[in-house]
């Protein structure tokens, strides 16, 4: 299938590891300009070369994308640079360090947000009539409701959830998409799961039976999802939230 993506350009946040990083690189393998962002400077210029040497057309700044300033900023110098943006992935999250109400600010800030700050500056920029996409990486745990550490978490992901469906009808007239995927536990080098694996392999194995296939899910099969969803082969899908979990989630998802 001919996704239709040669010549789009894309913003990717937290685009150096995981599921950001496959986003990233399954963009521009179909032919996309991409932009893209994480906290990380050395990582990212590692990526960043490797795909240049490649002969992929990317940029890329080092920041933290809770100063508001200097994202919305790299936002618009990331416009700037492509000549104009198609589709706009939000992916970024981090592990919550605090506790009590700052881990709820933190939560906020970062999986909520965030996200909304970057689509408020982006929409403006996606070309109306064509077709722009927008994409949010939520999270299964936004309807779990058996995990007492993913309380903060999984609050959050389900407004952003919520937020992109109203957002989905707001926009639909000028023909932008918003949708959302889910996934559930994620494996990949130096991310969450792997470190469970090595520290705690009782608990891995216990994740990895809750799927009905017997495993944990990839950075690589997110991202071919969220890449379909915002492109062009995928033109009448919007206000969706898919999951990526190997049925972890045991209901109907009308």
């Amino acid at each position: 299938m001919d996704l239709g993506l040669t010549g789009k350009k894309a913003i990717v946040t937290g685009g150096s590891r995981g599921i950001g990083l496959a986003i990233v690189q399954t963009l521009l393998d179909e032919g996309a300009t991409v932009a893209t962002c994480a906290r990380g400077k050395e990582a990212l210029d590692a990526r960043l070369d490797a795909w240049r040497s490649d002969g992929k057309t990317v940029y890329g700044e080092a920041l933290d994308v809770t100063n508001a300033e200097a994202f919305e900023s790299w936002l618009d110098s990331s416009v700037e640079s492509m000549g104009g943006c198609d589709i706009f992935v939000s992916n970024v999250f981090s592990m919550l360090k605090s506790q009590g109400i700052e881990r709820w600010q933190e939560a906020f800030e970062i999986n909520l947000l965030q996200h909304i700050r970057a689509t408020e500056k982006i929409v403006p920029y996606l070309p109306k009539g064509g077709d722009s996409a927008i994409v949010f990486i939520a999270s299964i745990a936004s309807v779990m409701n058996s995990n007492p550490t993913e309380t903060e978490y999984g609050a959050t992901k389900a407004a952003l959830i919520s937020y992109a469906s109203q957002l989905a009808t707001k926009l639909g007239p000028d023909n932008i998409r918003v949708n959302c995927v889910s996934p559930g536990p994620i494996y990949h080098e130096g991310g969450f799961w792997q470190m469970v694996e090595k520290q705690q392999p009782e608990l891995f194995k216990r994740a990895q039976s809750v799927s009905v296939f017997n495993r944990l899910g990839t950075a690589q099969e997110v991202a071919n999802s969220v890449v379909f969803l915002a492109s062009p082969a995928a033109s009448n899908i919007t206000a969706a939230n898919l999951r990526i979990d190997g049925a972890i989630i045991k209901t109907v998802n009308f």
